[in-house]
């Protein structure tokens, strides 16, 4: 009966290891670039967690990650999702296990309608763990795709998270140099720096 709970991710191309957290340019609020924010996230050693505005439900906040292989983060990263002004991604982010996600609170969202949602009356307290779901026609709101978790509140990097993105290798390059001239500006520095343009062999709706 062990064995049905493996998750054989090095023979799956549609199964990660990995949660990945992808940043974007809060120009409108604060002038910050997503490079910008991913630095933030590294000094700070946390993702913040989103409220309302972030499309969570309830009181609290939560922070969010996606369960998407890395090379298929292209299919995120697209044209509709990364308008200049209100981008809903950009290629910067943290990647972490899922095993210490897991660890730390963080599990998949609840995939739901919002007659589902009172119909197993959710507590308004637990509301930041349910994603909106009327359908799977392709025309409704649906955003399984993102195979998303959620932990409540902030959630706190490991000192060395396995990996982030950046957009390419250039600004992967200053990135490493940035962090090697002054470490004890970050709580978490990354055990590696993945360009995304790389690994996803060029992203087609981005100016590199």
């Amino acid at each position: 009966m062990s064995e049905l709970n493996n998750f054989p991710f090095y023979e799956r191309p549609d199964l990660s290891p990995y949660l990945v957290h992808l940043t974007k340019n809060t120009r409108a609020k604060d002038e910050f670039t997503a490079y910008d924010n991913l630095i933030n996230i590294l000094k700070e050693g946390s993702v913040w967690g989103s409220d309302k505005r972030g499309f969570i439900k309830g009181p609290n906040e939560a922070a969010c990650f996606m369960d998407i292989p890395l090379t298929s983060l292209k299919y995120i990263i697209n044209d509709k999702n990364c308008t200049v002004d209100d981008p809903r991604y950009e290629p910067y982010g943290v990647v972490i296990t899922k095993k210490y996600a897991y660890e730390h609170g963080c599990r998949p969202v609840l995939y739901l309608s919002n007659q589902e949602m009172k119909d197993l009356q959710i507590p308004e307290s637990e509301k930041w763990r349910v994603v909106r779901l009327d359908g799977v026609d392709g025309k409704s709101v649906n955003w399984v795709h993102e195979r998303e978790w959620r932990c409540k509140g902030d959630f706190k990097l490991p000192p060395e998270p396995i990996a982030v993105l950046v957009e390419n290798p250039n600004i992967a390059q200053r990135l490493q140099k940035r962090l090697f001239k002054s470490p004890k500006l970050y709580k978490s520095i990354p055990k590696s720096i993945i360009p995304l343009s790389v690994v996803c062999q060029g992203l087609p709706y981005l100016t590199l």
